[in-house]
């Protein structure tokens, strides 16, 4: 039969049908087309690899790394650079607005600089007081050195200066009575000067200066003459003390007389006694001492013989260092003392 088939010999050459030259195939190995894995540095990393008879692949792209060089880092400013430079700015605007924007008295064209309270520069006690009504008027009250009201006017103000009348008591003048007109006008640092007309009269400016408080004159002093008792003898000299006796003069003038007698004794004994002092024993009446001093001196508070004690016209005698010096007071009126050496 045609449609049988046969089934070639062992030994007949099996005959392959060539396709025509344009139809050419490729047939790829039996292993080409399937992908393999390699195993890499990573075991995650999946490579392709290639046919054998095909080129390698191109690597694959490397991102290109752009390293910049920035600048430096520069440490921030301290905050205290700041603080000095906000500082300098402030002091800087102050100098301004003080020195070249700040209003002067020329420019107080409301007369504020006039208000307040102003006492004599020359210190006389006493002065102004000056308030402002507005609308250019002001009352200046003046005060003579008892700080007792002289009088109190209205002023106006004309081209920058106060006109007023004022009495002629509050400042001084001498053969004036009433009141007089004046003219207050504000100078530098702060003062004020008052012209005064008093008729054919030329009297000097009067000027005050700025204060908290009015003060009263200060009063004059007064010379005050004190007594000092003076010992009919003195044998060592001026005593130490040389009190004001207010009670009798003649009796503290004897109690100071009874005092240098004493002393006189105390001297000569001890200029027979190697220049030792009598011990307190001996200074009493009918003592060692009576023999130096004789007769002994009374008391002129008592007209009795003077004995030791504190009472006015006694006396206290005391040894010292061993007889290598003494001291003796004498009590006189109200409390006083006189002491020698």
């Amino acid at each position: 039969m045609d449609d049988e088939r046969r089934v070639p010999d062992d030994d007949t050459e099996l005959t392959r049908v060539t396709p025509p030259d344009d139809e050419t195939r490729i047939m790829p190995p039996a292993d080409e087309g399937e992908t393999q894995v390699m195993p890499g540095g990573e075991t995650e990393a999946t490579r392709v690899m290639p046919a054998a008879d095909e080129p390698p692949p191109p690597p694959p792209a490397q991102p290109t790394l752009l390293m910049t060089h920035g600048r430096p880092e520069r440490p921030g400013v301290p905050w205290w650079v700041w603080l000095v430079v906000v500082l300098a700015v402030i002091a800087a605007a102050a100098a301004l607005w003080y020195f070249f924007l700040r209003p002067t008295d020329s420019d107080a064209a409301g007369g504020e600089e006039f208000v307040g309270t102003w006492s004599p520069q020359t210190g006389a006690g006493g002065g102004l007081v000056i308030k402002q009504l507005g609308d250019g008027r002001f009352t200046v009250t003046q005060y003579d050195g008892d700080l007792q009201q002289a009088g109190s006017s209205a002023a106006d103000l004309v081209d920058g200066r106060l006109e007023l009348s004022i009495r002629a008591s509050a400042i001084g003048l001498k053969g004036v009575t009433g009141t007089v007109r004046g003219t207050l006008t504000h100078e530098p640092h702060d003062r004020l000067r008052l012209d005064v007309t008093a008729g054919d009269l030329s009297v000097e400016p009067v000027y005050y200066v700025r204060v908290e408080v009015l003060l009263p004159a200060s009063p004059m002093p007064t010379p005050t003459v004190s007594v000092s008792p003076t010992p009919t003898a003195n044998p060592t000299g001026t005593p130490t003390a040389s009190p004001s006796p207010t009670g009798s003069p003649s009796a503290d003038q004897q109690v100071v007389a009874n005092i240098a007698k004493l002393q006189a004794g105390i001297v000569a004994w001890a200029a027979e006694n190697d220049n030792l002092y009598p011990s307190p024993q001996d200074v009493i009446q009918g003592g060692g001492l009576s023999q130096y001093v004789d007769p002994w001196p009374t008391n002129p508070f008592t007209g009795a013989p003077m004995t030791p004690g504190t009472s006015p016209g006694s006396y206290v005698y005391e040894q010292l260092s061993g007889g290598q010096a003494y001291k003796l007071t004498g009590y006189l009126g109200n409390g006083l003392t006189y002491t020698v050496p």
